[in-house]
């Protein structure tokens, strides 16, 4: 809790805990000594709140998942290295691709 005060103040508690506070200058305390402050004449500093951020704007539908591609035998299919901007060892989801189509 941040507090402030207008005249120097000095914030005791029956625990023993103690602060003092100098006229015009923020201080950070926990709540027990907060509240104390507070009931002595201090002022509770408030942040103001911090700006939202926009939201993103959401796709429609289901995002087009990609598997391991697979040759006949079941095994994994290597990626062409001479062939940069296509990816063979992965392949479109058939149900996320049959969705895209019918849009």
């Amino acid at each position: 809790m941040k507090i402030k005060s207008d005249t120097d103040l000095h914030v005791t508690t029956t625990w023993g805990a103690s602060i003092f506070l100098k006229a015009g200058e923020e201080r950070e305390v926990g709540d027990d000594l907060g509240l104390q402050a507070l009931q002595q004449g201090a002022d509770e500093v408030k942040e103001a709140p911090k700006p939202k951020a926009k939201a993103a704007p959401k796709k429609r539908g289901r995002p087009a998942k990609k598997q391991r591609a697979r040759n006949e035998e079941g095994h994994f299919v290597a990626d062409d290295p001479s062939t940069p901007d296509v990816n063979e060892a992965y392949v479109q989801d058939e149900v996320a691709a049959e969705e895209e189509k019918a849009e």
